[in-house]
């Protein structure tokens, strides 16, 4: 059964079921995406231990090499519900014996939705419950409804991201996999904005380095600002599937404390690109939010 929560004009339902946030709208107004299979069957699914992909879906960890899917296993596992109170819910996840195989750390995660005025707070913390470093990712991927969609439209909105540096991203290549070594430049319009249209995710996904970003808009095609999505991370995911479905009427706005490996890596997964490592016994904790406007 999704938990509710209420605040004022916002209201918003999670699932036990990989902690996954269902529903946000304010005065009835829906702005998550609601997980039409006919596109894609997600809605806002938690990344944990890994985002994207693992070269072949396998890393190697003290002489040994784990099998391990996209996005990894958190999303698909069933969350205790630590705490619900009108406004705020807990989830937590431990380890267990099967995620053990595919990852060999013990750990306790817990997922905090914090409902505020005028948006959603979403806080993770992680514990390293085992005897040795802990080394992982974790990110976010909620999907967004384009507003005022119409498939016919030439621009259907813009994301902005509030800084006038350039902003290089990287693209899936083989195997889901990345090349650190060929980044591209965003490419903006004049208003510094870029536009979302039926090609726009040609390339699937931008997986931008947010060193210098702090937040991510999306607006609407008349250039008003719709919601916001907030963070610290190191990476910001942009992604839709148009190239398969060009009449797709949502966006992913995507912050990752991670990344898609590197194309051929067969390193160990201490040293994979964009990674964290914690001590026996620390944690590591990091907020992002939604602001509706």
């Amino acid at each position: 059964m999704n938990i509710k929560l209420t605040r004022g004009a916002m209201a918003a339902e999670i699932s036990p079921l990989g902690a996954e946030l269902q529903s946000l709208s304010r005065n009835g107004t829906e702005y998550l995406w609601q997980g039409n299979p006919a596109f894609w069957g997600g809605r806002s699914p938690l990344l944990f231990p890994n985002t994207g992909r693992v070269w072949d879906n396998q890393y190697r960890h003290n002489n040994k090499t784990y099998n391990i899917d996209i996005h990894g296993f958190a999303r698909k596992m069933e969350f205790t519900v630590v705490e619900h109170t009108a406004d705020k819910a807990v989830f937590g996840l431990h380890s267990t014996d099967d995620t053990m195989e595919q990852y060999p750390f013990p750990f306790m995660l817990f997922v905090t939705y914090q409902l505020t005025d005028n948006g959603l707070s979403v806080t993770w913390f992680v514990r390293n419950e085992g005897q040795e470093e802990m080394h992982f990712q974790i990110g976010a991927h909620p999907a967004f409804n384009l507003p005022d969609f119409d498939p016919a439209d030439a621009v259907r909105g813009y994301f902005s991201f509030g800084t006038d540096k350039p902003m290089n991203y990287l693209i899936p290549l083989e195997k889901g996999c990345v090349d650190p070594t060929r980044p591209t430049e965003l490419k903006l319009d004049a208003e510094k904005m870029l536009p979302i249209t039926a090609r726009t995710f040609d390339i699937d996904t931008y997986v931008i380095d947010s060193a210098d970003i702090s937040h991510c808009t999306l607006l609407t095609p008349e250039r008003v600002p719709w919601l916001t999505v907030r963070f610290h991370m190191p990476v910001l995911a942009l992604w839709a599937p148009t190239a398969q479905h060009p009449d797709c009427p949502f966006v992913c706005i995507e912050p990752w404390c991670g990344a898609c490996d590197t194309v051929g890596y067969d390193g160990i997964l201490a040293d994979r690109r964009i990674i964290n490592h914690l001590a026996p016994a620390a944690h590591f904790l990091n907020t992002y939010s939604i602001e509706i406007h």
